[in-house]
C-alpha cells in the first residue's frame, strides 16, 4: 500500500512538472508588426486624423492562436489603437486618393515571417463610418503572400477608412513581420 501510494507520488509530480512549463510556455505572447508602404503616390496610407504618412502597423501581442483586432500605427501610437463597435469605430489608419481621379484599392501583403500570422482580414469602408465591428475581408487565408481587390472606390481627394485583423499562430513567444503595400487602379 505504502509503494502504491509513493509510486502514485511520484507519477503526479512527474505530470505537473511536465504540464506547467507547457502550460506557461502557450501563454507567452505573439507579436506581429507589418510595414506599410504604397507603390505609388497615388494611394497613401495616412494617420487617422492627418495626413501624416504612416510607415508601420503593430499588433500589440496575443495568445497563440488568438484573434488580434486592435492594431495602432506609428503615427497616432499606442493610445489610438483600432476600436471596432457598434457604435463608436476607429481604424488603424485611412487610405488617401491623392489624384484627380477615383480609384480602386489593391491591397498586397508579404508573407509573414516566423509563421506568426496565419490569417490576416480586413475591412475597407467610407470615412466616417462608425459601426464596424466585424473585420472579415479575407486578404490572407494562410498568412501566406497574397493580393486583393477592393471593394468599391477611393473618390478623387477622398479617404477611406482601412481596419485590420490577424490571427496568430500556435507557436509561442515569437515576433514576426510581414509588408503591407497599397496599390491604386482606375476603375
Amino acid at each position: 500500500m505504502k509503494i502504491r501510494i509513493l509510486t502514485l507520488g511520484i507519477i503526479l509530480a512527474l505530470v505537473v512538472t511536465m504540464v506547467v512549463p507547457t502550460t506557461v510556455l502557450a501563454l507567452d505572447p505573439n507579436q506581429a508588426d507589418q510595414s506599410a508602404s504604397t507603390f505609388t503616390g497615388a494611394i497613401q496610407i495616412v494617420s487617422k486624423v492627418s495626413d501624416d504618412a504612416v510607415s508601420s502597423i503593430i499588433f500589440p501581442p496575443g495568445a497563440p492562436t488568438g484573434v488580434v483586432n486592435w492594431p495602432l500605427n506609428n503615427v497616432d501610437g499606442p493610445s489610438d489603437l483600432q476600436q471596432l463597435s457598434a457604435t463608436a469605430s476607429e481604424p488603424v489608419v485611412r487610405l488617401k486618393n491623392s489624384t484627380a481621379g477615383n480609384l480602386i484599392a489593391w491591397l498586397q501583403i508579404t508573407d509573414w515571417t516566423n509563421d506568426v500570422v496565419v490569417a490576416e482580414d480586413y475591412e475597407l469602408v467610407d470615412t466616417g463610418t462608425v459601426n464596424v465591428n466585424v473585420v472579415d475581408d479575407v486578404l490572407s487565408a494562410d498568412g501566406k503572400s497574397a493580393t486583393v481587390r477592393t471593394y468599391g472606390t477611393i473618390p478623387a481627394g477622398g479617404y477611406k477608412d482601412l481596419y485590420l485583423e490577424v490571427v496568430l499562430g500556435a507557436v509561442s513567444g515569437v515576433t514576426g513581420s510581414s509588408t503591407l503595400t497599397v496599390l491604386g487602379e482606375a476603375p
